[in-house]
């Protein structure tokens, strides 16, 4: 996995360059003399497909080898990808049907000459459909093009940061439906915690905590011996994984069963660009349906250059009841005697 560990860096590299000189893929590969995964996958990138296309660039080895290092390496900042990393969540394919537990089979121990129990067990489950995840991130070309090692250690860190709070915004907004049990905060979180507990908990499952920021700050003061959440990344808290998403709107704290709960990331697609438009802003207003005029910034006058990342993901809830939701969370500290 180390040998494609820089692979998605120098793609993005290669694309920008192409995109100024309007040189081939290739060309730039043996120009620049990229990494062998790299090379091979610019050089397969012909007129059948584009890289782009994260369904189609899936199809490479090396592609898919180089999406996984990457993902892995997101470094809990997408707590979607950490809890499918950690084996968490249940994996499953995308583009298949899938189906999960809603009655579990019953098993007894029978005397001779008793009845025995007869067991019964549905599956409730659909295709997992996959979705296509989007960062966009807006470099200047000098840092793009630069070969430093501080160079490339900035761009990877900006890229990571993009994809892990869209895969998050894609994955809580493909669970969270109008049938999930939803809660708003009584202020004592003794009573909230209990609540979601009820709400989520069978005894069977695999349980995990997500919370938003703010949420997952007031959380790591509480001072009363229920666990040691982390305000970032990947901790526990009341002896349950505790994940922190910066997909989730302030005041949110989730509680998810992992056994119920189906998902996978497939692959990922790179795209660029130096001629766009944009609207500098993580809330544009400029959609098709509703546009609301707003300034935009030309890429090309500012000498800047778009990368757009995509990944295709899918999850689905196996029961309504898979995932608990609290909205207005604000615990005060509980100060010790």
């Amino acid at each position: 996995m180390s040998e494609h560990a820089a692979t998605i860096i120098s793609l993005v590299k290669a694309l920008a360059v192409c995109e100024r000189t309007g040189e081939s893929p290739s060309d730039v590969a043996d120009r620049l003399r990229m990494p062998a995964p790299a090379a091979r996958i610019l050089k397969a990138a012909v007129g059948a497909g584009v890289l782009g296309d994260p369904q189609w660039a899936g199809q490479l080895a090396d592609m898919q080898a180089a999406s996984s290092a990457f993902l892995q390496a997101l470094g809990g900042r997408s707590a979607f990808a950490a809890l499918l990393d950690q084996g968490i969540l249940t994996r499953a394919p995308l583009h298949s049907r899938v189906g999960s537990y809603a009655e579990a089979a019953i098993g007894a121990v029978n005397a001779e000459g008793k009845a025995r129990s007869v067991g019964k067990m549905s599956l409730n489950g659909d295709t997992l459909t996959a979705e296509q995840a989007d960062a966009v991130i807006v470099l200047s070309r000098e840092i793009l093009e630069n070969s430093s090692a501080a160079s490339q250690a900035f761009t990877s860190r900006q890229l990571r940061r993009g994809v892990a709070r869209a895969l998050d915004v894609g994955f809580f907004d493909r669970l969270v439906t109008s049938s999930t049990p939803t809660f708003t905060s009584t202020g004592d979180h003794v009573t909230d915690l209990k609540n979601m507990l009820d709400a989520v908990n069978t005894g069977e499952g695999r349980l995990c905590w997500v919370a938003a920021p703010d949420v997952a700050n007031g959380i790591c003061l509480l001072n009363d011996g229920r666990g040691t959440a982390s305000p970032e990344g990947l901790s526990e808290f009341l002896n349950l994984p505790f994940a922190v998403s910066p997909g989730l709107d302030a005041g949110t704290l989730i509680l998810l069963d992992g056994d119920r709960i189906l998902a996978d990331i497939e692959s990922l697609g790179i795209d660029t660009s130096r001629f766009a438009s944009l609207q500098m802003n993580d809330a544009p207003t400029m959609d098709a349906i509703t546009p609301t005029a707003t300034p935009v910034v030309s890429l090309w006058q500012t000498n800047s250059v778009a990368v757009k990342i995509s990944a295709l993901f899918g999850a689905s809830a196996g029961t309504a009841d898979a995932i608990a939701v609290m909205t207005d969370v604000s615990w005060p500290p509980v100060v010790s005697g």
